[in-house]
């Protein structure tokens, strides 16, 4: 059941951090696409307990079934390698996203669930409005601020097998298909579009602040990209 030091062994073949907000569920659908379905889960390790989450479920026994080769999900990568044993030549993956739209898109997100999980009108309340915090007060929030990094900490861009820009998911997204020997998957259909939210200049300029962090990889990943372009062209 256990492996090194009493973590958990498993036959992983592809890591993929889903860092909210960067077109997450699309790129696991094709994931599924090409991996299969049941090879690829939902996996996210949540709380101050660590708690591991299978599609939702806490994993029980501490164990990973066998036919998961994929994991896609909501986790820091420190924490992932605490909990199982992952060989070197494992790739990891992520996509990353311009933080400001990234925190303002998760900021409308959440809002739009609390409002479909409350159905206030159905009700006949008015608690959103008075409870809930507006986008800054929410990006001040130390929890929501350089989430990206936070993800990624234990590991660098450079160490990592692919690193996408959700700017450019057409395009790296067909560089993803190259690198794994996916040849149509440019054809598959994907949805990352949604209403473009515009904030003005100074909350977008405080909320650049709050994520100098973030900030940093992204600017990173941007050149490294650059550098993959270059190098094929």
């Amino acid at each position: 059941m256990f492996g090194l030091k009493g973590k958990i062994k498993n036959q992983l073949e592809l890591i993929s951090i889903h860092i909210p907000k960067t077109a997450g569920t699309s790129f696991r659908n094709i994931l599924k696409e090409h991996f299969g379905e049941e090879s690829v889960v939902r996996f996210d390790i949540v709380g101050k307990e660590k708690v591991i989450l299978v599609e939702n479920k806490e994993l029980k026994p501490n164990k990973l079934p066998a036919h998961i080769k994929v994991i896609h999900g909501h986790f820091n990568y420190i924490d992932l390698i605490e909990k199982l044993e992952i060989k070197k030549d494992v790739p990891v993956i992520t996509w990353l996203r311009n933080p400001v739209e990234r925190v303002i898109s998760n900021y409308f997100y959440l809002a739009k669930r609390l409002k479909e999980e409350l159905r206030e009108e159905e009700k006949g309340l008015d608690i959103l409005s008075k409870m809930q915090k507006s986008l800054i007060e929410y990006a001040r929030l130390e929890l929501n601020r350089n989430r990206m990094s936070k993800f990624l900490d234990g590991i660098s861009l450079e160490e990592m097998k692919f690193v996408g820009v959700h700017e450019f998911f057409d395009e790296d997204l067909e560089y993803f298909g190259r690198l794994f020997g996916f040849e149509d998957i440019q054809t598959l259909e994907h949805n990352i579009t949604g209403v473009k939210h515009k904030v003005c200049v100074e909350v977008a300029q405080e909320i650049e602040s709050l994520n100098a962090l973030d900030m940093g990889i992204y600017n990173k990943g941007i050149k490294l990209r650059g550098k993959r372009i270059n190098k094929y062209l």
